[in-house]
């Protein structure tokens, strides 16, 4: 082989040892960045269809009295430490019974336990029921004691009366209601328009 020969595969030589070098040094880290970003991306996606968020709840129950309890939520969140329990956000309910009109609910958020149906509304909580509304910040339904009670901010209007109070406890199945205060020295704010 002549000297001429040998200098040129020298030359290509190292001209592809660098080629290679620079590949493996720059363009290799970029695949393998791409490689670990869609890992990533697929794992968090795993993650998410694993997750405890549920969208679009619906759960419905009837009592043996015929009376019904419908609630829907935007999305729910299992509580991690009681399967039972629900975080419940943007809901509706309705609770319907044979011997007078529905009871409907809404509220920011809710928990609610699926085992026996007991449920606390709060935030921006509103009932309505007959010709009467009810503001208020906190709701827990009672169903095994056929009670709900309203507290902190209550607003409740009807035809011709407001009524500004700190409680009120209500019997689901004969609607009769009992309002309180905080405070026993304060008294129950109602005013009448015509």
């Amino acid at each position: 082989m002549n000297k001429k020969t040998l200098v040129q595969l020298l030359l290509l030589s190292i001209v592809v040892l660098i080629t290679l070098v620079i590949f493996f040094k720059y363009f290799n880290k970029e695949i393998a960045l791409q490689k670990q970003e869609n890992l990533k991306k697929e794992t968090s996606k795993v993650l998410n269809d694993k997750s405890n968020i549920i969208k679009d709840i619906e759960y419905f129950s009837k009592d043996e009295y015929g009376s019904t309890y419908n609630i829907k939520a935007e999305s729910g969140e299992i509580n991690v430490d009681d399967p039972n329990i629900l975080f419940l956000k943007n809901v509706k309910a309705k609770i319907s019974t044979s011997n007078s009109e529905d009871i409907f609910i809404k509220s920011d958020f809710a928990k609610y336990n699926s085992k026996n149906l007991d449920t606390n509304f709060f935030e921006n909580t509103k009932v309505e029921y007959e010709e009467n509304i009810i503001d208020c910040r906190y709701l827990d339904l009672l169903f095994k004691n056929n009670l709900a009670i309203l507290y902190e901010d209550i607003i409740f209007k009807n035809l011709q009366t407001k009524l500004l109070a700190d409680r009120l406890e209500i019997d689901l199945i004969t609607k009769n209601s009992k309002l309180s205060m905080k405070n026993n020295e304060e008294k129950i704010n109602i005013f009448y328009t015509k």
